[in-house]
Order: C-alpha cells, then sequence, then structure tokens
C-alpha cells in the first residue's frame, strides 16, 4: 500500500507542476508584446473613446454570429480571463461585446456556446437590442480569434471520481485490485479456469 501511496504522490507532483505550465502558456496567436497595455472589458464599457485603437483582449461564450460580405461578427457574453487567456464561465458576467473578424467564420465551428477569445483593437461603441432591451456594445475590431476545445464530459457512471484528482476513478481501483488481490477482489478480473481432472478408468 505505501508502494501505491508513494507512487500516488510522485503522479499528484508531476500533473500540479504540468497544469501550472499548461495554465500560464497563452496561446500563440493571442500573445502580445511585453510592452504593450491590454484595455480590460471594464475600462472599454465605461469610457470607451479614451482607448479608441488600443489592444485588448477579451474572452467569453459565443452568444450570436453574424455574416457580412468582408467580415465576421461574433456576439460574445464577456467572462473574466484565466492566465492562459481562457475564459471562466460562470455567474458572473460584465456584459457582452462585439468582435470584428476579417473573413468567413464556419458557423458551424463558431457555435453558440463555445468558448473563445478574441485580441483585437477598441473601437467605437455600438448600439443593439437583446431581446427588447437597447444596449451599448463594447467593440473590437482587426481581431484574431482563438476557439478553445470543448472540454471532455465525465462519465455519469464514474461515481467515485474525484474532482481534484485528472483520472477516472477505475486507475485507482484497477491497480488496487492488482496489487492487493487477496483483500479486495476485482469481479471484472477474470478467475483462471481450473482444468478438470480426467477420470481414471
Amino acid at each position: 500500500m505505501q508502494v501505491v501511496i508513494k507512487q500516488l504522490k510522485n503522479i499528484l507532483v508531476i500533473a500540479a507542476a504540468m497544469g501550472a505550465v499548461g495554465c500560464s502558456s497563452v496561446p500563440d496567436n493571442l500573445v502580445v508584446g511585453e510592452q504593450v497595455n491590454l484595455v480590460n472589458y471594464q475600462q472599454a464599457s465605461q469610457n470607451a473613446r479614451q482607448v479608441l485603437g488600443e489592444k485588448a483582449r477579451w474572452g467569453g461564450v459565443i452568444a450570436n454570429i453574424k455574416h457580412k460580405p468582408n467580415h465576421t461578427m461574433l456576439e460574445i457574453v464577456q467572462y473574466e480571463l484565466r492566465s492562459n487567456s481562457k475564459p471562466k464561465p460562470g455567474d458572473d458576467s460584465l456584459g457582452r461585446f462585439r468582435v470584428y473578424v476579417d473573413g468567413f467564420l464556419e458557423p458551424k465551428i463558431y457555435q453558440e456556446g463555445r468558448l473563445v477569445t478574441a485580441l483585437g483593437e477598441v473601437s467605437e461603441p455600438e448600439k443593439g437590442k437583446i431581446e427588447e432591451q437597447e444596449i451599448y456594445f463594447p467593440v473590437l475590431k482587426h481581431s484574431v480569434i482563438h476557439i478553445w476545445p470543448k472540454e471532455k464530459e465525465v462519465k455519469d457512471n464514474d461515481h467515485w471520481r474525484d474532482p481534484f484528482w485528472p483520472y477516472s476513478s477505475r486507475w485507482y481501483w484497477s491497480r488496487y485490485h492488482y496489487l492487493h488481490p487477496l483483500y479486495m477482489p476485482n469481479p471484472d478480473r477474470e478467475k483462471p479456469k481450473r482444468k478438470k481432472k480426467k477420470a481414471v478408468q
């Protein structure tokens, strides 16, 4: 058992180190120079004219997509970004913003609900509606978009899964059964079939 615990600790240390590296790694298309001061969403929503033309990096969830002859517009529900610029969806949002991208974005890929992060230039806010409510949308133009991969769904029948453990609970129990077959037999492991003795004639 001590061997198993030691191995689990080593795996956790490695996973934590890899997670720390991964979390701080911003995708290449969203990287800016060290001297660039990015405008946050709140600055642009309160007084966009003071920061017109400056760089901003915002993210969130796609709420709408519209195509024009030479560009695509994404309407995005704003969420706070992690250290790697990935949005953190939740119940807290400062509002919505619009992003204009040159060319065509495939609507089957850039679907409602997908996580995206945009890097672009702050432009004049635009007046629009959400149902019957009129609002002003902060705007990014000349933007690049990073769409984040869909997160893998956890299987519903994995009842023993620890949310802080990166692997399925089956990994641990299958190994435990292998190392301790006498104390906790695994019903899924096939028992060796005994050969029947032939009767002596």
